[in-house]
C-alpha cells in the first residue's frame, strides 16, 4: 500500500490508490519523516474541522492540528517511526467516540511515513453496551432487590447509634454537643440518601420526571460532607459556582453522587497535596461542571479505561465503578461526563446537564 498510495511510479493503475484511499469509510492523513503530509483523504475535508486537500499537502503537521493537537500527536508519531510498531487509542471528543490506529509505512524495512487513522465508533460501542446491559439486566435486577434487602437493617443501625450519641452528648459541654447535633444532621442525611438510591434502583432507575437540582447547594453539601475524609487532609479546595445557575435537570442526591465520586477520586490522585477547583457556567441550555485537580492526570493510555465497570488502578482501595456509575446516571437525564485535555497537568472532568427554567 505504500508504495502505491505514495509513489504512482509503475502503477498500472494511475490514481486508482488515490480513489480507494477517498473511497475508504474513515478519516486518515500520512505524513513523512519531516512531519509533512503527503496523503489527506475526502474524510478529512468534511466535518468541523476539515480542511481542504489543497491546503494541507506538503504543509508541517503542526501548521495544521495547531500547537496543542500537534503536542499531543508527537510522541505517538515519533514511537511509531522508532519502533515500527502500530500505535492504537480511544479517544473521547465532545460526544463522540474514535478509534485511532498510527500505522507505519515501510519501505525496505525502513518507516518512511506514517498512516494517521481515525474510526467513528459512537455507534458501534453504542450497541456493545446495550447488548450487555440486557445480557446483564435479569441478574442486575436479583442483585439489586438482594443489596436493598440487606442494606435496610445496617441502615436502620447506623441512624439508631447517631440518636444515641447525640442523646449521650446532651450532657455535653456546649461546643461538643453543638458538634453532636451537626454531625447527627450529617449521619440521618446521609442515611435517607442511602435510602432513596436503594429505593430509586428497585424502581430500575427511571429517572424522575421533572427532578432538578441546585447545582451550588448540593456542591457545598458533597465538600461539607468529604471535609473530614483523610483524602482531603492536604487538599485545598476552591469551588466557583455561581448561586444564580438555572436548575440542573437531575435528582439532587444523583448529582450529590457524581460530585462525590469526583472529587474523591480528584484527591486519592494528590496524595501528596494539592488543589482541587469546582467551578461552573450554564451556556446554550446546558450547564457545565467542572472538577479540576492538580495531580499528575490520567496517562493517555488509561483515558479510554477510566468510565469502564470495574477499571481501577488501586484494586486494593476502589471498585472501578465510581466514574462508570457517575457517568450513566448523568447520561441517564440527558447529559454528558467527560474527561477534557489539559495543558497544564492535572486532571479535569466535565459534567453537561441540561438547565431547568427555574432553580428548585
Amino acid at each position: 500500500m505504500g508504495r502505491t498510495a505514495l509513489s504512482p511510479k509503475d502503477d498500472p493503475h494511475p490514481g486508482l490508490g488515490a480513489a480507494v484511499i477517498d473511497a475508504l469509510p474513515i478519516s486518515l492523513y500520512v505524513v513523512d519523516r519531516k512531519l509533512k503530509l503527503v496523503v489527506w483523504n475526502s474524510r478529512r475535508e468534511q466535518g468541523p474541522l476539515g480542511r481542504p486537500r489543497h491546503e494541507v499537502l506538503g504543509r508541517h503537521l503542526r501548521d495544521i492540528l495547531g500547537p496543542r493537537g500537534f503536542k499531543a500527536t508527537l510522541p505517538t508519531l515519533k514511537r511509531v517511526f522508532e519502533t515500527g510498531q502500530i500505535q492504537e487509542e480511544t479517544v473521547e471528543t465532545g460526544a463522540r467516540l474514535f478509534h485511532l490506529r498510527r500505522i507505519p509505512v515501510k519501505r525496505d524495512q525502513t518507516v518512511t511515513h506514517v498512516l494517521c487513522w481515525f474510526e467513528d465508533i459512537t455507534e458501534q460501542k453504542a450497541l456493545e453496551m446495550r447488548v450487555i446491559a440486557s445480557d446483564r439486566l435479569a441478574f442486575l435486577g436479583q442483585l439489586v432487590a438482594g443489596v436493598a434487602h440487606e442494606i435496610s437493617n445496617p441502615l436502620a443501625g447506623i441512624a439508631g447509634c447517631a440518636e444515641a450519641l447525640a442523646s449521650i452528648a446532651m450532657h455535653a459541654p456546649g461546643k461538643t454537643h453543638r458538634e453532636a447535633r451537626e454531625f447527627r444532621e450529617l449521619i440521618r442525611g446521609e442515611v435517607a440518601r442511602c435510602e432513596r438510591i436503594v429505593r430509586s434502583l428497585l424502581d430500575t432507575a427511571r429517572p424522575s420526571q421533572g427532578s432538578s437540582a441546585d447545582v451550588a447547594a448540593v456542591v457545598a453539601s458533597a465538600l461539607r460532607l468529604l471535609d473530614r475524609h483523610p483524602a482531603f487532609s492536604r487538599v485545598r479546595v476552591i469551588s466557583r459556582i455561581p448561586a444564580d445557575l438555572p436548575a440542573a435537570k437531575i435528582e439532587p442526591d444523583f448529582l450529590k453522587q457524581v460530585v462525590t465520586a469526583l472529587a474523591a477520586n480528584a484527591a486519592r490522585a494528590m496524595s501528596g497535596g494539592g488543589t482541587l477547583s469546582l467551578r461552573a457556567a450554564c451556556r446554550n441550555d446546558e450547564i457545565h461542571l467542572d472538577v479540576l485537580d492538580t495531580g499528575p492526570g490520567v496517562p493517555p493510555e488509561l483515558r479510554s479505561q477510566i468510565f469502564k465497570p470495574y477499571f481501577t488502578t488501586n484494586p486494593e482501595r476502589g471498585t472501578g465503578l465510581g466514574l462508570a456509575i457517575a457517568r450513566s446516571l448523568v447520561r441517564g437525564r440527558g447529559g454528558d461526563l467527560a474527561l477534557r485535555p489539559r495543558q497544564r497537568p492535572g486532571g479535569s472532568f466535565r459534567v453537561t446537564l441540561k438547565a431547568g427554567a427555574n432553580r428548585p
